[in-house]
């Protein structure tokens, strides 16, 4: 049975417009041409997981980057367009059980980024998660503990697709979750040992609607 399907967004139902706070801090940081890894690790520590873009979270960031702070954005301009057969396949998807979606997202730009999705898929996701909002970014297997929680869901009755290994495959299939992967590349996806049966491989959202069909018998 599947009481609770739960979708990723970008690279699963669109993409996401604009920069990415990433670039952006990026572009800014002296720090970018000898410690690279710097910028993404502030994202996700601190960007993916506050509820809100304080003054003092901005300089937080700064402090780290080592960004003056009167050059620190105060615009993200974020958006979303979801793929052309997104509206189908959730559609279809809804026919199942509700969706929902699962997001690692940054609180700059991210309520716009939401505002979008919910825009789009008015009708179809009953409701959107995101790491900001949750304060944890995937692949930490408690999110989709705590979202199943929320609709009443038994987590082995819950369906994840996605397209990343590290944060979607491997966190879901921790979780209890079962898995339909969209594998992005030619490299081969290398899965977890004895996750037979809990996991498929499907080209996109609207290939995946037959395997969570199949599941929910």
């Amino acid at each position: 049975m599947v009481s609770l399907i739960v979708v990723d967004l970008g690279h699963t139902t669109g993409r996401f417009t604009g920069d990415s706070t990433s670039a952006a801090l990026r572009a800014l940081s002296p720090l970018t041409p000898v410690a690279p890894p710097r910028i993404v690790e502030t994202v996700r520590c601190l960007l993916h997981r506050a509820p809100e873009l304080t003054d003092e979270l901005a300089a937080r960031v700064c402090q780290r980057l080592l960004i003056p702070p009167s050059e620190f954005p105060t615009s993200w301009d974020r958006g979303y367009t979801p793929y052309e057969y997104t509206g189908r396949a959730l559609d279809e998807l809804c026919r199942i059980a509700p969706v929902v979606a699962l997001s690692n997202m940054a609180v700059t730009g991210g309520p716009e980024r939401v505002a979008a999705v919910k825009a789009a898929h008015r009708g179809d996701l009953v409701e959107v998660y995101t790491s900001y909002q949750l304060g944890g970014a995937k692949p930490e297997p408690w999110l989709w503990q705590a979202v199943a929680a929320r609709h009443g869901a038994d987590i082995e009755r819950v369906v994840h697709i996605g397209d990343r290994l590290d944060a979607d495959v491997y966190g879901a299939l921790v979780a209890g979750a079962r898995v339909a992967h969209l594998p992005q590349g030619d490299d081969p996806a290398v899965y977890p040992k004895n996750s037979q049966g809990r996991i498929f491989a499907a080209r996109d959202l609207l290939d995946a609607v037959p395997v969570v069909r199949a599941w929910a018998k």
